[in-house]
């Protein structure tokens, strides 16, 4: 085979353009420490970077963004919560005054204002709380506050209120009173005191006060405005273990009403300005043996600012009285907000107002301050009798007058004792309130720190896949370092053979 001087020199050009291409590479591998500098460069390598790349800027997602977000609500639910527990103890304190000694009138109504302060507290400061703008208690509305922010009369609601058969308690109260009347002789008052007694009725305590006494439909404008529209539905397993429901229509009353608390013992009595629902015997015996879940269906139309949204805590309908626009809402129960906080892993950052602030912490406050009214009321009327006392002379007056305090003094015991249970049914309230919230600190203490694991996870995950990363992309310096020298060599060792050859001609042999 002939070898030309052309041949020679393209056979040496291509060796001297390999070693130069492999010089460039290896320069710029020892320049920028990566292995290639374009995918086609190596595909393999080039798609693993991409994947390693796309789960780093993932894991930075949930550790920097999700899970972060989630901590820091959870930790603005658990400091509300704690706060919470906080006033509900300083409130037993209180309560344990009242319960276990007789309070004067000042001493009484101070212990009061400071107790509807605290409740104050509970639900304007804390249940109320947001985080970034969001309200943290109120499910999947968290663009809207758990209370009203002023007072409507524009708004009225059909509510279906949840009970258990445990729910049911009972309520004290003093029927009749003694009253100051023109003539009246001792035997007058002793006939009014023989008519006072104090009693003891089965309740359910709704969830608000000063209801409606007419129905729904009537509070929309429609032409259905009877009475007695409430009703109270028990659910349960009959003897054969089927699914049983009974309707009981209650009978709509003012507490103020004279036959208030007359309940018959087939009888439900709705008292819709105290929010109370006296339950007789029969129809509290059926719903304990039967160990029955029941429903309150009832109507409110004026909310005072600060009063709960029903749609927080109850499936229930709205009805707007200026815009005529009606909205149903579902039973709130479930509305967990969860956040993705790992690959195919999703966390529930929300604690849900109604699994976590019962109602009767502001409703047993109210009982209370009923019973610290009547024994006001009372004692100003002793107070009126002391005075008419002081200022008579005719012992025929003064001897009526004496069996009027008498009598009064011995309401005065009855309804003490009423407020005394006031209390204790307050430091009742208070165990069972902070049972109930400890259950949630619980709860969302044990998501807290499950995330926080998922956190720490993350951050070992994410190192090791920048190491993976790194060990895919990343040339070892020295090897480089090596790898250019090699290289470098191969080229001028290219060129000088390169000379050598191409420098002699034929001519040099003649």
């Amino acid at each position: 085979m002939r070898v030309t001087n052309s041949m020679i020199s393209n056979s040496a050009q291509s060796h001297i353009g390999n070693a130069k291409s492999s010089l460039l590479k290896y320069e710029e591998q020892f320049t920028s420490e990566k292995k290639i500098q374009r995918p086609s460069d190596d595909p393999t390598v080039a798609v693993r970077s991409l994947k390693y790349r796309s789960t780093i800027s993932q894991i930075k997602q949930y550790v920097e963004k999700n899970v972060e977000d989630g901590l820091s609500w959870m930790d603005t639910t658990e400091s509300a919560m704690k706060n919470i527990n906080s006033i509900l103890v300083n409130m037993k304190g209180y309560l344990d005054q009242g319960a276990n000694d007789y309070l004067a009138q000042d001493e009484r109504n101070s212990v009061l204002s400071v107790l509807k302060q605290y409740v104050s507290s509970v639900f304007e400061d804390e249940a109320n709380a947001d985080y970034s703008g969001r309200y943290v208690f109120t499910g999947y509305r968290t663009d809207t506050s758990l209370l009203f922010n002023e007072s409507t009369k524009n708004l009225a609601y059909d509510i279906k209120e949840n009970f258990k058969y445990t729910d049911i308690g009972t309520v004290n109260v003093v029927t009749g009173t003694v009253e100051y009347k023109e003539g009246a002789d001792a035997q007058d008052y002793a006939d009014q005191m023989a008519a006072i007694e104090k009693k003891s009725f089965y309740k359910v305590q709704l969830a608000y006060k000063n209801c409606s006494a007419a129905s729904y439909d009537s509070a929309k404008g429609g032409s259905d405005a009877a009475e007695d529209y409430v009703t109270l539905t028990t659910s349960y397993k009959d003897a054969d273990g089927k699914d049983a429901e009974k309707v009981y229509n209650t009978i709509t009353r003012a507490s103020t009403d004279a036959n208030a608390y007359e309940v018959g013992d087939d009888e439900v009595i709705y008292l819709y300005d105290t929010g109370e629902m006296l339950i007789g015997k029969n129809v509290y015996t059926e719903i304990q043996e039967n160990q029955a879940n029941f429903q309150a269906n009832y109507c409110k139309t004026e909310f005072d600012k600060s009063d709960i949204r029903p749609e927080m805590y109850f499936e229930c309908q709205s009805y707007n009285k200026v815009s005529k626009k009606e909205i149903t809402y579902a039973d709130p129960d479930g509305q967990d907000i969860k956040y993705e906080v790992n690959f195919s892993q999703n966390m529930t950052v929300n604690t849900q107002a109604k699994d976590a602030i019962d109602t009767d912490i502001y409703r047993v406050i109210d009982y209370l301050s009923n019973a610290i009214a009547d024994v006001d009321e009372v004692e100003s009327r002793i107070a009126n009798a002391e005075k008419m006392i002081a200022n008579t002379t005719d012992p025929d007056e003064l001897e009526k007058l004496n069996a009027y305090k008498e009598s009064l003094e011995t309401e005065k015991s009855l309804r003490v004792t009423v407020m005394t249970e006031a209390f204790g049914k307050g430091l009742t309230m208070v165990d069972t309130t902070q049972k109930k919230l400890n259950v949630a600190v619980a709860d969302l203490g044990t998501r807290y720190d499950r995330l926080k694991l998922t956190s720490d996870k993350l951050a070992d995950q994410k190192i090791d896949v920048e190491e993976q990363l790194s060990n895919n992309e990343d040339v070892d310096i020295s090897d480089a370092y090596i790898n250019l020298t090699q290289a470098d060599n191969l080229y001028q060792y290219a060129l000088s053979a390169t000379s050598k050859i191409l420098g002699n001609t034929l001519l040099d042999y003649i």
